[in-house]
């Protein structure tokens, strides 16, 4: 029997087809039934792979140092090379999440060091039936509820999880049967963690009104696999039809149906992001209303750092900073600088070839002072029609909010005389004297 169990774990394993002859692979191993089972099984491996044992102590128990010292001595007496890592005291509340991200850091260290991208864990499905309960509970994405993937790409490196589809009770029948000694973490029968109370108490009583629970998990997994592949082609095909990776075009994306609006903001802020952003479902919904409503100019924060946009007919990601605020006195004639490529010329003659933005301004004695500034509440211009909000000017014209925040204005005191590119104000060509003013960009 116990050969027989060697080989059926080998053949499923294999049949994965998630490693070559002789790959080099970071396994880790805790001491746990799962992982020492695991390292048996791969060591056993007719594709003679090259394992490298990577062991963590989170220092959270008093065996830890004797479990630590046991597996380095276990790898010795295999042949193995290994590697341990002693967690450093987490600062923060979350120690579940800091002690993950320190694993991770590790186990990426040492595949680094052994030139290889695969690096192995234990998960079995009692871990991914946990994992996809503990999800609907509390909430995540449409892929989320498929719970843990077989293999996760995590910035260059193979996360491989070889187990996910044999459960816990075969992995103990393995190790008794074979004679494979494992460590019993006794802190697993606490309830102080949520995976725990899951798998100790919510699964137990689950499984009492259906004892084939995990394989109506994994049917439910397996539907939202099959889904989730449909629902990722037709976003794809909505993202080629773009004209630009930067942005959304709001008339289009407000033809796609829910659920593809779903998987194409989380993957628009994704990208614009660089994966920075962990969104929740109730700010996906609130960034759908937005794209939804008659409102032409909004922001949503989506964080500390970066904010979604939408003005008029696109949305698009920034980064969260406040524009710079320009103010700058004009008292004579000269050139005056915005930025290295952009700035103004007032002069008292015309300038000839010059092909620019220019504006006449007229007047009797008094010119100076002058402002190049951005844009106040309660500006207004002088036109021919009369008096008129800056404001207005720019929603009759449809100038996008982040547009009308860095517009330079020319005004006195006063009034605004100029907006270039959008609106001169009424002169009157009675007065004396022209002030010739113009706007430089280069590229």
């Amino acid at each position: 029997m116990g050969d027989k169990m060697i080989i059926d774990l080998q053949k499923h394993i294999e049949s994965l087809q998630l490693f070559k002859p002789q790959d080099t692979i970071i396994v880790a191993l805790s001491g746990g039934v799962d992982s020492m089972v695991l390292f048996d099984v791969l060591q056993r491996s007719k594709l003679n792979l090259n394992l490298i044992i990577a062991h963590v102590n989170h220092k959270k128990r008093i065996e830890s140092e004797k479990e630590f010292e046991a597996i380095k001595h276990f790898a010795i007496k295999s042949g193995v090379p290994f590697e341990g890592f002693e967690l450093e005291k987490e600062n923060s509340d979350n120690f579940q999440n800091e002690s993950r991200n320190q694993r991770y850091t590790f186990f990426k260290k040492i595949a680094t060091k052994y030139n290889t991208k695969k690096i192995v864990l234990a998960h079995h499905l009692d871990d991914q039936v946990e994992t996809i309960l503990m999800r609907i509970i509390r909430g995540t994405t449409f892929s989320g509820y498929a719970g843990i993937n077989d293999v996760r790409i995590d910035h260059g490196f193979e996360i491989i999880r070889p187990l996910l589809d044999i459960s816990k009770q075969t992995l103990i029948d393995y190790a008794k049967t074979n004679d494979i000694y494992f460590y019993e973490d006794q802190s697993n029968k606490e309830n102080v963690y949520t995976r725990n109370r899951f798998r100790n108490k919510i699964i137990p009583i689950l499984k009492e009104e259906n004892p084939n629970l995990d394989e109506k998990i994994n049917q439910f997994r397996d539907f939202i696999l099959s889904a989730d592949i449909v629902l990722n082609r037709l976003r794809d095909e909505f993202f080629q039809l773009q004209n630009s990776s930067n942005k959304i075009e709001l008339h289009t994306f407000k033809k796609l149906d829910r659920a593809i609006k779903f998987k194409v903001l989380t993957q628009f802020i994704n990208n614009t992001t660089g994966n920075l952003v962990e969104l929740k479902h109730e700010q996906i919904v609130n960034m759908i209303e937005l794209c939804e409503s008659s409102t032409p100019n909004q922001r949503f924060s989506l964080g500390k750092k970066y904010v979604l946009i939408k003005e008029y007919d696109f949305i698009y990601v920034d980064i969260n900073d406040k524009p710079n605020r320009t103010n700058i006195e004009v008292n004579h004639c000269g050139e005056y600088f915005i930025e290295d490529n952009h700035r103004f010329i007032f002069s008292e003659t015309k300038i000839e070839h010059i092909d620019t933005n220019y504006f006449e301004l007229c007047y009797n004695d008094k010119v100076f002072p002058l402002y190049l500034r951005n844009r106040k509440n309660g500006d207004k211009i002088n036109l021919s029609v009369g008096t008129k909000k800056i404001k207005d000017i720019f929603i009759d014209q449809k100038i996008p909010v982040s547009r009308r925040n860095n517009l330079i204005l020319v005004s006195n005191e006063k009034d605004v005389l100029w907006i270039p590119g959008i609106k001169k104000s009424n002169q009157n060509p009675s007065y004396k004297n022209t002030l010739y003013i113009y706007e430089v960009k280069s590229c």
